[in-house]
Parts: C-alpha cells; structure tokens; sequence
C-alpha cells in the first residue's frame, strides 16, 4: 500500500474511532457500537463478556446458521490458544483470524488493566479479512473496553450503595424513614414483606466467595429490584422484597434456583442457603437475617442440600443451641449409642430404618418401599432395634424420645465421627 493509501486508512481509522467513542459517551451501549461496526465493515458483529456469553450480536443473511455460530462460540475451546488465558490476552496486539467449517471470524480481546474482559469478533463466510475489517475489529475492542470500564465503574458505585444499605439496615443504624430513601436510590422496591437469605460455601475447598456473589448477582438481575445482595465477611446475604399474596414460596423458589445454579458451575461444592421469616419494615430485616443464618448454620450441619427455612425448621430451633454444649451429643448417646454400635459393626442400617419408618409415620408397606426392602427384612431391622434398646415402639412417650434422639444425632453426628 502507497503513502496516499496508508494517509486515507489512518483518516478512516480516526473517524471510525471518534464515531464509535461518541456513542459510548452518549450512553448508547454495547448494543449500538456492535451496529455501528457491523455498519461499516459489513460483517456480523459478536461481542462477549469474559465468561464468553455475548453481549451484543448483529448477524448478516449470509450466515443461515447464526444460531448455531453463537452457540459454538461461546465455547472457550473455540478461542485462539493465545487467548486461553485472559492474563496473557493483553498481548495480543493484532485481531486473529480463525477459519472455520462455515464461516471465519477476526477477534480480539477486550483488554482493561492488562487482563481480558471480553471479545470482539467479526463473523463472514469469507476466509479472508482485510486492513480495514482489522482495523475495525482493534477500534471495537478498544472502545468497548472503555463502554466496559465505564459500566464497570457504575456496578461498583452501586454495588458500594446496596452494601451500605444492607450493612445499615442489619445494624439498625440509619431510621425507617431514610432506609427507605435509601432503597429508592438503589432501585429496590419499597413495599414489603422483607425476607432475608443468607448463603456459604460449606468444606474446606470450596470455589471463592466472589464467584458466589457472581452466580447471586445474575438471578438478583432478573428480579428487576426486588432483591438487594451483598457480601458479608464469608457469606452472601440478599434482601428479597415479595409479593405478600404469594409469600416466601417465590423465596424459597428463588433459592432453589440459586442452589441449582451453583450446583451446575460447582458440582462438587456445596452451598449452604438459609432463610427468614418476612417482615413488614425494613429495619426489622434484622431479626430476618438472623433467622436465615441460624437456617443456614443448620444446614451446614444436617447436608440436606437444600434450602433451609427458619419457618420450617420446627424441633430443629430448640436444639440447635443446645448443640454446643455437649448435651445434645450425650442424650443422641445415651438414647441410640446401641443402634449406633450395631451399624458400625455389621452395616446393619438401623438408625436409617428408624428414621425412615418415623418418617412414614409408622407404616411398615410405605417404609419398605421407601427403603427398597422386604417387609420381612424391615420387620427384622425393627425387631432388632426393640431388643438392642429395650424399645416400645408402640409407646408414644419412646417415640417422642427417639425422634429426638435422632435428630440430636443429626446435629451432632460430625462430632462423632
């Protein structure tokens, strides 16, 4: 290329670059500098965030398969090998050329402090780009970065608001007057009930708890100011404001899709999720939070994986505090220290035939189904469990007593093991 053509691609550069800047400036968004891009190169436009979900994609009738395009691209096995690691991406300074059964794309990272935060990619049938579609693709991702940093600056600034008001509320350290001011300022809806939920990580190796704010900032997304959350020392903590017709229902529903959220990225982890009960004011979102960590407590002990609910938790609020005492570990002792023995020995699963057999409120067809049995074995297991006990299974006050047993062994079992 001569100097006359080298002197019109960089004029082209600086107007294509001063277009796109001005509509970041004007608060167009990702949306529109993804048209403005596929405007002048005439290409389809796909621009993702770091985890690979698109942001903005404008395709071309060209490309009949484009949905199948986006789904393969968000993929990481489909990135360059130089931009595996998003450390590493910032030094890459051209767009790379990927060809492709179907189609071929130029992208490049979008870099902010020398890590990638996203990914600009021109999408043609073409295998072939030229100077101009590269030097296109390079504006985009820098101007992007810019759009990124931005919106970024903002999620912080809000982020730091809804912490301020959850940290203030649990404090009690602001009125009811200005908790309310303040939640209208953060965008969260004013008129009540208020439940709050607490969630941990449980175990030793756990993910960190920034990809759990992640995985609680995506739903609280789709509740459109319903939900506040916040990081607390080691726990997510989210204010969640229902409609009083359908009451904690969509709570626990929320929950529930937390947890399968979670589960899905973590299989291995386990997320611990407690929930209180509602309350008409938002200062009393105080004694709510404590009755989801209580709920949350109790689930680290029980792994029933599943959320806890304070309402629900019945017997279970009695003795949870007792657990720390060593009382609640020597009546499990005292009452099914036989039963106990006997499974370790031989296997013999009693306290689970036991347990069970409450359960089905002592129907003995309902508990063999329930174990998989025969209902000659389940009359075996419980006549066994009379004689090593001494139990009138007929008498209501031994039942009352090794129900409770039961559960104390549940609170207490990780001490025993």
């Amino acid at each position: 290329m001569d100097k006359s053509g080298d002197f019109a691609l960089l004029a082209q550069q600086s107007e294509i670059y001063h277009h796109l800047a001005r509509l970041s400036a004007d608060d167009q968004g990702i949306e529109q500098l993804a048209r403005a891009l596929a405007n002048y190169s005439r290409k389809a436009v796909l621009i993702q965030d770091k985890r690979l979900q698109y942001l903005a994609q404008i395709s071309t009738s060209e490309l009949t398969n484009w949905q199948d395009i986006l789904e393969a691209l968000q993929e990481p096995s489909f990135l360059p090998p130089e931009l595996h690691d998003r450390k590493q991406a910032h030094q890459v300074r051209e767009p790379i050329t990927q060809i492709f059964e179907t189609c071929a794309r130029l992208v490049m990272p979008i870099v902010t402090r020398n890590v990638a935060r996203g990914y600009v990619s021109l999408i043609a049938r073409a295998n072939e780009f030229t100077a101009h579609e590269k030097m296109l693709a390079a504006q985009g991702a820098l101007v992007c970065a810019i759009e990124m940093a931005k919106v970024k600056a903002v999620s912080v600034a809000e982020k730091k608001l809804r912490g301020d008001l959850i940290q203030a509320v649990l404090t009690q350290a602001i009125t009811e007057a200005d908790a309310m001011s303040w939640a209208e300022r953060a965008g969260f809806r004013k008129t009540g009930p208020y439940v709050v939920l607490t969630l941990q990580w449980l175990g030793r190796e756990t993910p960190s708890l920034r990809r759990l704010e992640t995985i609680v900032s995506a739903q609280v997304k789709r509740q459109r100011g319903r939900v506040l959350s916040s990081a607390r020392d080691n726990e997510i903590v989210a204010l969640y404001a229902v409609n009083a017709e359908r009451g904690t229902g969509e709570v626990e529903q929320w929950a529930g899709t937390l947890l399968q959220s979670a589960q899905l990225e973590f299989p291995r982890a386990h997320l611990a999720i407690g929930i209180g009960q509602p309350v008409t004011r938002l200062l009393d979102a105080r004694m709510s939070y404590h009755q989801a960590a209580q709920a949350m407590h109790l689930e680290e002990r029980l792994q029933h994986h599943k959320p806890q609910v304070y309402a629900n938790l019945g017997v279970y609020r009695l003795l949870l505090p007792l657990s720390e005492t060593g009382e609640l570990r020597a009546f499990a002792e005292q009452v099914l220290g036989k039963l106990l023995r006997a499974d370790r020995q031989d296997k013999g699963h009693l306290l689970e035939t036991l347990r069970t057999y409450f359960q089905n409120r002592g129907n003995v067809m309902k508990t063999a189904r329930a174990l998989y049995i025969h209902r000659n074995t389940l009359l075996y297991r419980l006549e066994r469990i009379r004689e090593l006990g001494a139990f009138d299974l007929d008498d209501a006050e031994t039942r009352l007593k090794l129900q409770l047993a039961l559960r104390a062994h549940e609170l207490t079992r990780e001490e025993t093991r």
